[in-house]
Order: C-alpha cells, then structure tokens, then sequence
C-alpha cells in the first residue's frame, strides 16, 4: 500500500523517547490492572506488584529498542528514509520482544498464582491486542504531522513568491578546498550545493541554463563561506540552498521539502534545520 510507504519521523530527541517509554508502560499497567487478562483476576494478594513487573518488562525493552537499536543498526534507522511501514513493524518487534519476556515471567513468578499458556499463544494474544492500536496510532500521527506541516509549507509558499520578487543582487564566491578553483556568480544565480562525501555539486544558472561543477570541499566548509548570506542556509546534512530560488514548500509527517524549478529532485529539509525556512519566511 503506498500509504504504507510515506515518510514518517524518527523518535530522534532523548527527551522523547523516555516519554514514549514511560507512557507506553504506564499504558499497559493500567490496561492489565483493569482487564486483568491472562488469570490476572485470579490473583488475590499482592496483584498490582505482580503486575508492576510486566510494566518493568514494558518499560526496559522499550527503552533498549528506542536507545540501542538505532546505535547497532545506524542503516536500518536511517531517519530520512523512515517509513509508516517501518515504524509499524518496529512497534510490533517490541511487542513481540514484550510478549516473550511477559511469558517467561509469567511462566515462572507467576507459575503457581495465574493460569498459563505456551509462549505461541501468549505472543498471539499479545501481538492482536496490540496490532490494530499500533496501525491506528501511526496512521492517526501521520495525517495530523502532514496536515500541520503542510499548513506551514503553503504559508511559506505564499511568503516566497512575494519576497522573492524583491531580490537584492550580491555577488557570491564558493571555492574548493586548496583554492585551487573558484566559481563566482550573483546570488540570484546559486541555486543549491549537494555534497557527495568530500566533494560537493554546485547547481547554478549560466544564462539562465541549469548548470552543475563538482568542487572539492564538505559541506561544512561550504557553509562557512556562506555564512553572510542571509538567504543561502544548510537545510540539510547534504544540502545546503538558496531560498530565493525555493519556488514552493511542501510538508509530509517527517520534514518539508524544497522544490526548485528546472531543478530534478527536491531537496528535504532534516528535522535538525526547519527553522531556516521558518526564520526567513516567518
């Protein structure tokens, strides 16, 4: 489903994920306090402590899946190529890590105090409870992000095409690392800078014709040069763009995008750098 496949954001910030771990635990204490599955209402001395170990369980595996995870397999949780798909299963992974960990101990604190099951129907019970809740929370998160984001992306749409008809003309040198080469144009004629490891592909108009030159020299450097441009931003950890070329903005859940005319690509703008847009258009 193409649904499935939209951009979707990473839980990146440290503050975030404590608070996802902490609510997602606290959720399911509750739930199991008041619905008391698995035998739980069989229980007659101690059941909220009983109970509190399944939100320990919750609580740890979400936090070693939030924090460790994306260190181990820095590809696999690559925020820009984030998914609704890939999120959904990386809940139901903790689900099913939970269910595991659940059985086992239910299976042996609980032995002698709750009924049991085998692990296959444990894990069942568990993944059904929490399957549908899963694709509904996702879903429901991405049509409120995209609808914010998008919001903002035609404000700052409506914004551009009134400034940037009023572009005041500078001149602008970028050059490669050693100095050895050296592109000079008007600011009006820089469009953007892609970096491709440690050389970069300047895009610019020469008579009003899409051209590119590939220097040596990072982004970061790049962007030092560049700084007394008030117009011309990093927007992206391999993007840096002038914003008096940016025709429109447009927002899905996980960032806006930049969209250049004659250009073939958009340019994404990383979660880290949203407020340049927002700053020079607010």
């Amino acid at each position: 489903m193409i649904i499935l496949n939209k951009p979707f954001p990473l839980i990146k910030k440290t503050k975030h994920k404590i608070f996802v771990s902490f609510f997602i635990s606290i959720s399911i204490f509750v739930i199991l306090l008041i619905f008391q599955p698995f035998g739980l209402d069989d229980i007659q001395y101690y059941k909220p402590i009983f109970i509190g170990g399944f939100f320990v369980i919750t609580l740890f595996t979400v936090i070693i899946c939030l924090f460790i995870f994306p260190k181990i397999f820095p590809k696999l949780f690559n925020e820009d190529k984030w998914t609704i798909k890939k999120d959904i299963i990386f809940i139901l992974f903790q689900i099913l890590i939970i269910a595991i960990l659940n059985w086992l101990y239910n299976s042996t604190v609980g032995k002698d105090i709750t009924e049991q099951y085998n692990i296959f129907s444990f894990i069942l019970i568990t993944i059904s409870v929490g399957f549908f809740p899963t694709i509904l929370h996702v879903l429901i998160k991405e049509k409120i992000l995209s609808k914010k984001h998008n919001k903002i992306a035609q404000s700052i749409t409506n914004k551009i095409q009134i400034k940037n008809k009023i572009i005041k003309e500078q001149k602008i040198k970028i050059s490669s690392e050693n100095n050895n080469e050296q592109i000079n144009l008007k600011s009006d004629e820089l469009i953007c800078i892609k970096s491709e490891g440690n050389y970069a592909n300047i895009y610019f108009y020469v008579n009003n014709k899409l051209t590119k030159q590939l220097l040596r020299n990072s982004l970061t450097k790049l962007d030092k040069q560049l700084i007394i441009f008030e117009n011309i931003k990093r927007c992206h950890r391999s993007y840096i763009v002038n914003f008096d070329n940016v025709e429109k903005v447009t927002g899905n859940a996980r960032n806006y995008n930049l969209h250049i005319t004659n250009l073939d690509f958009t340019i994404p703008v990383s979660r880290n750098f949203p407020k340049n847009i927002i700053e020079i258009y607010k």
